[in-house]
């Protein structure tokens, strides 16, 4: 479900998965990728496990990976679909977790999240987002802050209580959103930054995937991570189906996995116009 190289990678062509497995939980797992390219390794099978995961349903699984700008492997979980479980410090799941890529050491980040279905860092900045799905309102973008809560908290009375809102005023000190869809919700999933010049007014920008609407969302944010512009991207809007992961490459395009099914699914270069 998640997939990050290792900063390194060019080095140690080590990468590293997050994945739901059959004993009923979610693991990370890294990887060396053979020098012809033409297989994997496991090294570190799990690097992370006991990733709470819904056997039943397998609702809000998370496993969004992503490198911080100081080298810990970031990991965004779901919370199962379970109600106590975004604001249980004790549990795994519905948190941003920061992990040591050569030991597995897990530090729980971030709690109070719904289901985080991208990471995204700000290159420069030190500013980590994440993209999270709403239930029936309130896709979010959130600015990551260390120890904070970002206010899902759907216990019930022990069953889950989806009508309560994305941010729960009522917990104190719950961090707003940075972005909110409102509604309808949008199904915002995975992100990435823009940079370079060649981009031209698109340099810096947020793009986000979007299921249910089916093209891509930009976010110009300020330099304290605060919303200041939002628009659709007209070359993707509603051309290529469900987006649903994005990445920046070294070459400086995007690239983008459409999530259509039967067989149609494409992998986007996405570049800047010449």
């Amino acid at each position: 479900m998640g997939l990050a190289l290792d900063p390194a990678f060019t080095s140690n062509a080590r990468l590293y998965s997050c994945q739901g497995d059959r004993d009923g939980e979610i693991q990370v797992v890294a990887w060396t990728a053979a020098p012809d390219w033409s297989s994997l390794t496991r090294v570190a099978d799990p690097l992370v496990g006991g990733l709470p995961l819904n056997t039943a349903s397998g609702r809000h699984g998370g496993c969004r990976l992503e490198f911080a700008p100081d080298g810990a492997l970031l990991v965004g979980t779901g919370d199962t679909a379970a109600g106590a479980v975004p604001q249980d410090p004790g549990s795994l799941g519905g948190k941003v977790l920061r992990v040591d890529p050569a030991t597995g050491e897990v530090e729980v980040w971030t709690l109070g999240h719904r289901n985080v279905q991208g990471l995204a860092v700000r290159r420069g900045t030190g500013q980590v987002f994440s993209v999270e799905h709403g239930p029936d309102r309130d896709d979010e973008v959130n600015l990551l802050r260390a120890g904070g809560n970002y206010g899902w908290n759907p216990d019930g009375d022990g069953s889950y209580d989806e009508s309560v809102p994305m941010t729960d005023p009522g917990i104190p000190g719950a961090i707003p959103a940075v972005w909110s869809s409102g509604a309808p919700t949008l199904a915002t999933s995975g992100a990435t930054f823009l940079d370079g010049a060649a981009w031209g007014d698109y340099h810096g920008v947020l793009v986000i995937g979007l299921l249910k609407a089916r093209g891509v969302l930009a976010l110009r944010l300020g330099d304290d991570g605060a919303l200041r512009q939002q628009f659709a991207v007209p070359e993707l809007d509603g051309t290529h189906g469900r987006i649903r992961s994005l990445r920046a490459g070294e070459d400086g395009a995007f690239y983008a996995t459409t999530d259509d099914g039967d067989g149609d699914d494409e992998l986007l270069r996405v570049t800047p116009r010449s």
